[in-house]
């Protein structure tokens, strides 16, 4: 491990960067050592029961939605990998997000119950908001029953996530992988918007359909590439196909708990390949991306509902088949992990406001994570992490909601030929804005606790992650 300082365009004040950069060299592989690359795949339930509290706005007014039976299974997904004697995890859960003291508590049963070191497992959300309501606090208004539940629920998350990657870890088999890029263009769109009057709106005509007619165009651009990953057995069994993809996961609503379109994906993908093979859906850079398709006529109204959701999940499986006739047999020698945990600033207004809550104190809890408050600065920690197998293929988690144009960055700045960019990873710090939406007023950039350039500076970072993994590293 390692520190240092960091300054940006010389206006920025000096930030601190902490946890640092914890990096993971293979070694030369000794007699007695297991050799060639491994995987262990594994799914533990986390359906809540009914009547546990659903995932509900974030701002007043909290309203209480109950579950009702299931629609489909929420799960744990985890995925280890090992080469040679070094080894890492994905793991990726059925849920809107994961605060950062849930992935602590995580990572703490990993390490007690697993020979995998804690901080290269990266624990991610899909973003459904079909999923539990996990922070006790948006559920005061609940019953004792539902609220029981909630802490009962929440309770569990820890043990469950270390479960799932203690089964994959203890049910490693010789592997191979592959990797190819699909295309699909035609289910997501931004859903910012320019206005007739140069204002920029999120979303507009939710509230006032009106508004769909003073629309001139998206304010910003999607990202097509739909990411897949696939790991075979060397005899072609297939043991698990991973799918990354930038788009809200809020397609399915109501009351019943569901992983939303990406049991869809599971469903297609099963009958093509097998119900043994695991299928893990992430969602990328989507903190400005849904499937509402405003500028069309036919759809101008927003569609939720079971249908929708397995419309856009057939539609990614159809590309996800289509990208398995390209997809190309990558070298598995090496893997290694690293991640930086960095300060980063909160908006001044925003930040004073809540110093000013707190009277003042050095360092306080503002219902997600710990803000600290010094020299006139509200700064809190976020984490970055990047694991890398062999020289072409990456995957870099980000604990917010990036917008689209940080995960184009990343890739375009990317040396690997495959990036894979799990977003709400290790924690969870809400919308990461580009600089540019700070001057529009739109949503995102007013619920945002990053300060402009934030986002940007995150993306430095995994880009340093990611070079640093690339160099040939010297025994």
């Amino acid at each position: 491990m390692s520190s240092g300082m960091q300054t940006r365009d010389g206006k920025r004040m000096t930030r601190l960067l902490f946890g640092l950069v914890f990096l993971v060299t293979p070694l030369s592989l000794c007699a007695g050592e297991p050799s060639g690359f491994r995987i262990g795949r594994a799914a533990v339930d986390i359906t809540p029961l009914a009547g546990t509290p659903l995932q509900s706005p974030q701002r007043p007014p909290f309203e209480i939605k109950l579950a009702e039976a299931a629609h489909d299974p929420l799960r744990v997904k985890a995925i280890v990998l090992a080469a040679g004697d070094q080894k890492a995890a994905l793991v990726v859960c059925d849920l809107t997000s994961i605060p950062v003291h849930l992935i602590e508590e995580a990572r703490r049963r990993i390490a007690a119950t697993v020979d995998l070191d804690p901080l290269s497992v990266m624990i991610s959300a899909t973003h459904t908001h079909t999923a539990p309501q996990i922070r006790p606090r948006f559920v005061t208004k609940a019953d004792e029953s539902a609220r029981r539940k909630t802490t009962t629920y929440v309770a569990s998350l820890p043990s469950r996530i270390a479960e799932a990657v203690q089964q994959a870890n203890a049910q490693l088999v010789q592997a191979q992988v592959y990797a190819a890029v699909g295309h699909e263009e035609t289910i997501s769109f931004n859903r910012r918007f320019l206005m007739r009057d140069g204002s920029v709106q999120t979303n507009p005509g939710k509230e006032d359909p009106a508004a769909l007619r003073q629309i001139l165009r998206p304010d910003g651009p999607i990202d097509p590439d739909v990411g897949v990953v696939t790991f075979d057995t060397l005899d072609g069994q297939h043991l698990a196909t991973l799918v990354n993809f930038a788009i809200h996961l809020d397609t399915m609503g109501g009351s019943r708990p569901s992983a939303d379109f990406p049991f869809q994906i599971n469903n297609v993908l099963a009958s093509a390949r097998g119900a043994d093979m695991l299928t893990v859906f992430a969602m990328g850079a989507a903190g400005n991306i849904n499937h509402y398709d405003l500028l069309d006529p036919e759809r101008i109204h927003r569609v939720k509902g079971v249908e929708e959701s397995s419309r856009i999940g057939a539609i990614l499986a159809a590309e996800v088949l289509r990208t398995y006739r390209r997809m190309h047999a990558l070298d598995t020698a090496t893997l290694r992990v690293a991640r930086e945990v960095v300060r980063l600033n909160m908006p001044d207004e925003k930040g004073r406001a809540l110093a000013a809550r707190y009277a003042g104190a050095s360092q306080f809890f503002d219902g997600e994570l710990t803000v600290f408050n010094e020299n006139g600065k509200q700064q809190f920690e976020a984490e970055v992490q990047a694991i890398a197998l062999g020289d072409e293929l990456a995957w870099v988690g980000f604990p917010g909601e990036m917008f689209v144009e940080h995960g184009l960055a990343l890739k375009q700045a990317s040396p690997f030929r495959y990036t894979m960019i799990h977003t709400l990873a290790n924690g969870s710090i809400g919308y990461v804005p580009n600089r540019k939406a700070y001057s529009q007023g739109a949503y995102e950039d007013t619920a945002t606790r990053c300060a402009p350039g934030e986002g940007e500076s995150l993306v430095e970072v995994a880009t340093r992650l990611l070079v640093s993994l690339k160099q040939p590293q010297r025994p």
